[in-house]
C-alpha cells in the first residue's frame, strides 16, 4: 500500500508515513484540534525536553530517564501511574546515557559536557562527578559484578572506571567517535561500535584490542550482547539491524532495515524478544529463538531515540521528540493504539507564523518557556527577562560562568549572545551553541521577546503549557 504524507517529521519537514499509521495520526490530530491530548496513564511525564535515554531496573519496579533538559529522573513503576521519586538536575549538558549500578541504590548519568555523575537514589545527592572525556558521553554500561563502569564518548574513547574509587582503569582509543558499548557476561571482554563502521573486541582488563569483529562500512550506532554470549546485535546508520557471530566475525542474519538510522535497541531474555528503534519512528520486534518477526509499533511523530523493556517484555518505554517517555503496551497488545504525542510540537512551525515568534519556536522553545511558572526545561523561563541579571532566577541551576558574568539582559546583550554565540560571550556556559547571524532574524526575535516576556501578559502563555 502506498505511503502518504503528514506535515512534519523530526526536522519539521514533510515525510512519508505508512498507511496503517494514518488512523492513529488522524485520531490524535482530532484530539489536538479539540484541545486535548491523547495520554497513556503509564507515560512517564515530567521532563522539559526530548528524552534521550531510558533504563529499567532488573526487578522492573523503577526506571531512569535522561533528557535534553539537563536532568535525570528516577521513577517508581511499582503500581498504577508511574511516579517521580527524585529529579537530578545538576548536569552541565543534555543527559545522553543512564544506568543503574548493580548491587546498590546508586545510578550513573553521562552528559553532553563529557562528565559522568554518580547519584545516591535515596537521598538524591551527587556522590561523585567523574571527569576525563573530552566530548559528550553517549553510552554507559556496567559489569554484572557492579565493580566497573564503561563509558563511550565522542572524544573517540571508551573509558573504564573503578566504581569503588571512581578512578580510571583504562582508556580504549578509537579513530572515530564511539556510539555504543557492551560487556561480556563475565566483564572480561568489551565490545564497541564506532562511527567508522567497525565493531571491535577488547580485553577489558588489559585494555588491549583483540580484533575487529565487523567492518560494516556504515557507522555503528548500537551494539548489544545477546543472551547466548556468542553473538551481538548491531544497528547502523544505514538502518540495518544484524546478528553478528563473534567467533566468525561476520553477519549471520540480517533482521531488517529501518528507513533511517538505528537509534536504540532493547532485549528481554525473560520474554525472548529483541527490539530496535529507528529514525523512521518504527520499533521492530523479533523472537530471540528463531528471529521471526513479531508485531512492531509505529510512531509517525518522530525518531525512537531511547528504549527499555519492563514487565517481562509486556511494557516498552521509548523516548522521541516529546517531553515525556511514551509507554507502549506490547503484550497483551491493544486492538487499536493511537500514538500519544502532541503534534505538531511547539518547535515545529512554518512560515505562517511571524518571523520573531518563528525564531523563538525553532531556536528557543525547546529550552525555554515564557510563563512565570514555566515547565522544567533545559533553560530557565524567560518571563520578565529584560532588565534581569543573568544567573539570578531562583530555582534554576546555572553554570558558574553565567552567574559570574555580570550580564544584564537587554536588547544589546541578547543580540550579542546570538551574534557571537553563547560560548564566545560566556565561556563555560551550559547554553548549547546557538547562533543567529542574520540581523533581521535577531531583531525580530528580540522584538518578539520584549513583548512576550512582559509580566502583564505573555502572548503565548497558554500555548507554552505543554
Amino acid at each position: 500500500m502506498r505511503a502518504r504524507t503528514v506535515p512534519y517529521d523530526r526536522r519539521g519537514c514533510a515525510r512519508a508515513v505508512p498507511a496503517r499509521a494514518l488512523l492513529s495520526l488522524a485520531l490524535a490530530l482530532l484530539f489536538v484540534l479539540a484541545g486535548h491530548r491523547v495520554v497513556s496513564a503509564a507515560n512517564l511525564e515530567g521532563h522539559g525536553g526530548p528524552v534521550k535515554t531510558i533504563a529499567v531496573s532488573e526487578d522492573g519496579r523503577s526506571a531512569l530517564s535522561g533528557s535534553f533538559d539537563y536532568s535525570m529522573i528516577y521513577w517508581d513503576l511499582g503500581g498504577g501511574k508511574p511516579k517521580i521519586v527524585k529529579r537530578f538536575e545538576d548536569h552541565g549538558g543534555a543527559v545522553n546515557a543512564v544506568a543503574f549500578l548493580s548491587g546498590s541504590k546508586r545510578a550513573a548519568s553521562g552528559s553532553d559536557d563529557g562528565t559522568i555523575s554518580i547519584w545516591d537514589l535515596d537521598t538524591g545527592k551527587l556522590v561523585h562527578r567523574i571527569e576525563g572525556h573530552g566530548h559528550k558521553v553517549v553510552d554507559l554500561t556496567v559489569t554484572t559484578d557492579g565493580r566497573t563502569l564503561a563509558s563511550a564518548g565522542w572524544d573517540r574513547t571508551v573509558r573504564l572506571w573503578d566504581l569503588e574509587t571512581f578512578k580510571p582503569v583504562s582508556v580504549l582509543k578509537h579513530p572515530k567517535n564511539v556510539n555504543s558499548i557492551a560487556f561480556s557476561a563475565d566483564g572480561t571482554v568489551l565490545y564497541s561500535g564506532s562511527r567508522d563502521g567497525m565493531v571491535r573486541q577488547w580485553n577489558a582488563r588489559r585494555a588491549e584490542l583483540l580484533r575487529p569483529i565487523l567492518r560494516h562500512g556504515w557507522g555503528i550506532n548500537i551494539v548489544r550482547m545477546l543472551p547466548d554470549q556468542t553473538s551481538l546485535l548491531a544497528g547502523s546508520v544505514d538502518g540495518s539491524v544484524n546478528v553478528v557471530d563473534i567467533a566468525k566475525g561476520e553477519v549471520v542474519r540480517e533482521l531488517g532495515r529501518h528507513e533511517g538510522p538505528v537509534l536504540s535497541a532493547a532485549l528481554s531474555e525473560r520474554d525472548g524478544i529483541a527490539l530496535s528503534g529507528g529514525g523512521d519512528g518504527k520499533i521492530m520486534v523479533w523472537s530471540l529463538g528463531d528471529w521471526s518477526a513479531k508485531k512492531g509499533h509505529d510512531n509517525p511523530y518522530g525518531p525512537v531515540w531511547a528504549m527499555a523493556i519492563a514487565n517481562g517484555g509486556g511494557s516498552v518505554f521509548y523516548g522521541s521528540l516529546d517531553d515525556f517517555v511514551i509507554h507502549w503496551k506490547r503484550a497483551p497488545g491493544e486492538s487499536f493504539e493511537p500514538v500519544t504525542s502532541r503534534f505538531p510540537r511547539r518547535f515545529q512551525v512554518g512560515t505562517e507564523v511571524a518571523l520573531g515568534e518563528r525564531q523563538f519556536a525553532r531556536k528557543c522553545s525547546i529550552c525555554h518557556t515564557l510563563v512565570e511558572n514555566g515547565a522544567n526545561r533545559a533553560g530557565p523561563t524567560l518571563y520578565n527577562l529584560f532588565g534581569r541579571k543573568a544567573g539570578t532566577l531562583p530555582g534554576y541551576v546555572y553554570s558558574k560562568a553565567l552567574i559570574k558574568s555580570g550580564i544584564v539582559w537587554n536588547e544589546k546583550t541578547i543580540s550579542q549572545l546570538f551574534d557571537d554565540g553563547p560560548q564566545e560571550v560566556v565561556p563555560g556556559t551550559k547554553m548549547p551553541l546557538q547562533r543567529m547571524t542574520d540581523e533581521d532574524e535577531r531583531k525580530a526575535l528580540i522584538a518578539f521577546l520584549k513583548k512576550a516576556t512582559r509580566s502583564e501578559k505573555p502572548v503565548d502563555a497558554e500555548a507554552d503549557k505543554d
